[in-house]
């Protein structure tokens, strides 16, 4: 239980400094929001992670950009 309580609070706190951008609270990063903790990723970078296009980005982009090296790195 003890290492199950550590695995998600390691979770947590790798997921934080992201989502703590998100600064209108509706779930998803906008390309603003983005920028203000990867000030590298550009319009082009982010329409490529924004796989449903949809404008935003859910923790699953999020999740697969990082899994692919595309961001964070």
């Amino acid at each position: 239980m003890k290492t199950l309580l550590s695995s998600a609070a390691t979770v947590l706190i790798l997921a934080a400094p992201l989502w703590a951008q998100d600064a209108d609270g509706d779930g998803n990063v906008s390309l603003e929001e983005l920028q203000a903790v990867y000030p590298d990723v550009t319009a082009e970078s982010y329409a490529a992670m924004d796989t449903d296009a949809d404008g935003t980005l859910s923790a699953a982009e999020i999740q697969a950009a990082i899994d692919a090296g595309t961001l964070g790195g």
